[in-house]
């Protein structure tokens, strides 16, 4: 049977003009959703080359012709306050002591400013540093960025290393009988250290960036603390071994230090250059400080320390009447740490930490058994005499201390002689706060002042 023929639909024009507006409707919707994925792709795109071009390229110092930036700025910041970190952590080994000197690097870190003012200046001297090293020809070439690398590390492919111990001639004066008379010359005494307790719980990191070595654990504590630490920012310790590990380990704990930087965004190359600088800064304050004398004017003296200026003019007067100083000092002194033994404070210079006012007093004397009218000083008042004065040589330690001053003093002259040194107005606008202390650790440490 045939099928009868299907009628024609008849589309009207009120459907048509229906059918029109919705295909309107969706055209305009598509290109709405393009226009605005292309606005959010250029906003997206603009942070992206802010962030990671145009940001890291802003000048935010100039040195001459030589620009230094922000990203190189920041990474050096954020380098710096790992540093500071690592530095809490290490002095929290050492109890009450310790956090004395942990609480003021711990305020700096609550400063972000601070922090990035001190690594700015620092990265001004390396501008300096290495324009001053190339008038002299002095150089750092990338085998000795790469040793001192495995240094680092403890990594000593030639042999274990074996610290170089550097001499110190030690005065020692020609009594004559007049000084045997003041005073009996005897060894130095040096107190021993005391122990310091670690609070329970507590497990600093004690290493330096890169550099650490693990200290062998605390004893355990018979008493617990009342409070505990905060747990310290993790960082990575590079342990040395009994014996030389092999390229691969080196480079594996190379590898694991990298990636612990890139964590905080800090490139390879920045801890690399950071290296090369520090290098290029001792070679050429090497140069400055080769003709320093390594001699000093010292005086050894001892002392009586009372309350008052009164107590001070007694013991003068009863030392003109020819009572014996030993004596006195054992009387009137309020200084425990040696009036047993006369007062006596052994050899010191100009730049040991003693008062400014105490010293001057000191090395104001010029005749063996000289004694000083009273001298005021935060401790008290010392009534001080003269055993002898010499010409000595200075003890290593306190040398690199004294070529370190004088670099520095050399280098701020050079920079206070330039006048092309620019510090744009929007350097702390790239200060970076991270890595910090956490807040359980500051108040940790503030309490314990308290």
């Amino acid at each position: 049977m045939a099928k009868n023929p299907s009628t024609p639909r008849i589309v009207s024009k009120k459907h048509l003009a229906r059918k029109q507006e919705e295909e309107r409707q969706v055209k305009a919707a598509v290109t709405a959703t393009i226009v605005i994925l292309a606005i959010v792709a250029v906003i997206l795109g603009y942070v992206l080359v802010d962030r990671f071009i145009i940001q890291p390229n802003t000048v935010v110092a100039r040195v001459g012709e030589t620009e230094i930036k922000a990203g190189e700025f920041r990474n050096n910041t954020k380098y710096a306050r790992l540093n500071m970190l690592n530095q809490i952590n290490q002095y929290l080994q050492f109890g009450d002591m310790g956090k004395q000197y942990a609480l003021p690097i711990a305020l700096q870190m609550r400063d972000p400013k601070i922090v990035g003012e001190n690594v700015l200046n620092q990265l001004v001297d390396e501008v300096i540093i290495s324009e001053e090293a190339a008038k002299r020809n002095i150089t750092v070439s990338a085998e000795e960025v790469d040793k001192l690398l495995r240094e680092q590390f403890n990594y000593y492919p030639d042999g274990t290393y074996t610290p170089t111990i550097t001499s110190t001639k030690v005065a020692t004066p020609t009594w004559s009988a007049a000084q045997r008379e003041l005073i009996n010359p005897t060894a130095t005494f040096t107190p021993s250290p005391e122990p310091t307790e670690t609070p329970e719980g507590w497990e600093p990191t004690p290493t330096e960036l890169p550099e650490g070595v693990t200290p062998e654990p605390a004893a355990e504590e018979t008493e617990a603390v009342e409070t505990e630490p905060p747990a310290p920012t993790e960082i990575p310790t590079n342990t040395p071994t009994a014996t030389p590990y092999t390229l691969k380990g080196f480079n594996d704990e190379v590898s694991k230090y990298v990636k612990f930087l890139d964590s905080y965004q800090i490139p390879q190359k920045s801890f690399e250059s950071i290296l090369r600088n520090g290098l290029l800064r001792d070679k050429l304050m090497a140069e400055i400080t080769k003709d320093l004398p390594n001699t000093e004017e010292q005086v050894w003296v001892r002392h009586i320390l009372v309350e008052s200026s009164e107590l001070a003019q007694e013991v003068i007067a009863k030392l003109e009447d020819g009572e014996s100083w030993a004596d006195l000092a054992l009387e009137y002194s309020t200084d425990t740490a040696n009036k047993e033994n006369g007062g006596d404070l052994g050899w010191m210079s100009k730049l040991d930490n003693y008062d400014s006012d105490f010293l001057e007093g000191a090395f104001a004397l010029n005749e063996p058994g000289e004694i000083s009218e009273p001298i005021e000083t935060q401790f008290g008042w010392h009534v001080i005499q003269l055993v002898t004065k010499a010409t000595n040589h200075v003890e290593s330690y306190k040398f690199e201390r004294i070529k370190q001053d004088f670099f520095n003093d050399w280098l701020a002259e050079i920079r206070d002689g330039r006048n092309d040194i620019k510090i744009e107005d929007n350097w702390a606008d790239f200060v970076p706060n991270t890595p910090g202390v956490s807040d359980d650790l500051y108040q940790y440490l503030l309490n314990s002042q308290s």
